[in-house]
């Protein structure tokens, strides 16, 4: 005799996985409504859509049956929802079977539906990781060994052919960088650009990156490992005071051009010539530098 599922597997329990038409489940969009939440007004993720058309929805939503509507409402699993629907709509006007969703039924008592439900809406995205570039190559590499075409692994991940690519790319970098990008102190980007380097210049390179990076965030941390990986010299921004030193000796188109800087001037259209201060601020830029 065949053992029942829960033996077969080992499992301490067991809970029944429905399948529906997604056009048959109901997404809230009463703001005053427990389950509701603004993100069901996001606009479709074509990505989404191409890699529901391709295999389906993969991961099941969770729904509740509202007992005084008898609408079965979605609680968790929007999007999938969403783009289902319109991955059906092309699969219809190709004349191929719909992709049903998966979902699991959350039984509550009415006093626990309001306080439950938003509360497992909000946690199913707020506690998610993200994963890495160096996971997401490894990913991909996989999937390139088992067969895959380039073209079916960026619908599998919501991407292009060049991004596949380029990802799988980071793999061919040295630790160092590798475990730089893991960590966040370079981008996935830059070490797109090491690859062509020997193994001792990845790690050279890489720590002048970091290095650059140190102390900084935001545009002025791109700035300075962009200018390391031109093979720049670092640059200093000028101080107020550097700039009020030197307008106290200069003269001229130099001097409007200071003094444009610093804000004393209404506008560029205040300087006699706007390509002459503009010269006259590269060279102050050269000899403060």
């Amino acid at each position: 005799m065949a053992k029942n599922s829960i033996d077969a597997y080992g499992a301490q329990g067991k809970t029944n996985v429905l399948t529906f038409d997604p056009d048959d489940l109901v997404l809230v969009t009463d703001e005053s409504h427990p389950l509701y939440d603004s993100r069901v007004h996001l606009p479709l993720d074509e990505s989404m859509v191409r890699n529901i058309d391709y295999q389906g929805v993969i991961q099941a939503i969770e729904v509740s049956k509202n007992t005084e509507t008898g609408d079965i409402e979605v609680v968790t699993g929007r999007q999938r929802v969403k783009n289902a629907r319109e991955a059906n709509r092309r699969r219809r006007a190709r004349g191929e079977p719909i992709r049903l969703v998966p979902a699991v039924v959350r039984r509550l008592k009415p006093h626990e539906r309001a306080s439950v439900l938003s509360a497992a809406m909000v946690s199913e995205n707020a506690i998610r990781q993200q994963e890495t570039p160096i996971t997401r190559a490894e990913k991909m590499a996989r999937q390139q060994a088992m067969g895959r075409s380039d073209e079916d692994i960026a619908i599998l991940f919501g991407c292009n052919v060049a991004t596949v690519r380029a990802t799988v790319q980071l793999l061919d970098c040295c630790s160092a960088v590798q475990k730089a990008v893991e960590a966040g102190q370079i981008s996935a980007t830059h070490a797109k650009q090491l690859v062509k380097l020997t193994p001792d210049e990845q790690r050279a390179k890489v720590k002048d990156l970091i290095e650059a990076g140190d102390g900084v965030q935001g545009h002025e941390r791109s700035r300075k490992q962009r200018a390391v990986l031109a093979g720049e010299p670092p640059t200093r921004m000028k101080t107020r005071k550097k700039i009020e030193t030197e307008l106290a000796t200069a003269t001229g188109e130099r001097a409007a051009a200071l003094r444009w800087v610093l804000g004393i001037e209404e506008s560029a259209a205040a300087l006699p010539g706007l390509a002459d201060a503009k010269a006259a601020m590269q060279a102050f830029d050269q000899e403060v530098a």
